[in-house]
């Protein structure tokens, strides 16, 4: 399977898009629930202080601190275990950064829909899936019997985590999701532009529209 094929078999999984639907009101109605904090915890989380996605940031930190853990490891396989403490460190770091980036990229994922939701959400339980691994490695790591079957937690959490990333990607690039679509325009509207009816909009949804030639 090429990595096309891949990614149009998770846009096309229903149940991908139904548990979506399941879930993104919840994440939604517990930041309105909040008021007036609730948005600024929402607009913090989105990174609107920093002027981009946060979520992007904090994905180096497990991604980093996972690939020291990797290459400290297979130092350690290959007889010399002088950098066990740093591979340890390194994935305890990598959890505590893959915990943050979690509920960024959660809070991102509330606005997307359709395609870009369901790849968002099997991106995020890949990241779910990679976090866990790491989580038993760093469990079985304080067990000095079992350093060989954290080692292997670890290297299988890896995978999951490049795959993952893979999607993340694809999500930024290839579908634009926490992209400023105006940053190259040059025809800005310089009047009020109606867009559509209000009555066209419905609560919870997103809707793609254009005032003069610029998509919103």
């Amino acid at each position: 399977m090429n990595q096309k094929t891949a990614i149009d078999f998770i846009e096309n999984q229903e149940w991908l898009g139904e548990a979506g639907e399941a879930i993104q009101p919840v994440i939604l109605k517990a930041f309105k629930a909040g008021g007036e904090t609730g948005q600024k915890i929402k607009n913090f989380l989105h990174g609107k202080w920093l002027g981009h996605p946060l979520h992007p940031a904090l994905t180096d930190i497990p991604i980093g601190s996972w690939t020291i853990a990797a290459v400290l490891d297979t130092i350690e396989l290959t007889g010399n275990d002088d950098y066990q403490h740093g591979a340890d460190a390194a994935i305890a770091t990598g959890i505590a950064g893959a915990l943050a980036s979690a509920i960024s990229g959660l809070t991102d994922w509330t606005a997307t829909s359709e395609k870009r939701q369901r790849v968002g959400l099997m991106h995020g339980l890949l990241n779910l899936t990679a976090t866990s691994l790491y989580a038993t490695s760093l469990v079985l790591r304080r067990r000095k019997s079992s350093r060989t079957s954290a080692i292997a937690c670890s290297m299988v959490g890896y995978g999951v985590t490049t795959a993952a990333a893979y999607l993340g990607g694809h999500l930024v690039f290839d579908k634009q999701m926490g992209v400023n679509h105006t940053a190259t325009s040059e025809e800005y509207p310089k009047d009020f532009v109606v867009v559509l009816q209000e009555s066209e909009l419905a609560d919870n949804t997103m809707k793609c529209v254009k005032a003069g030639e610029i998509p919103v």
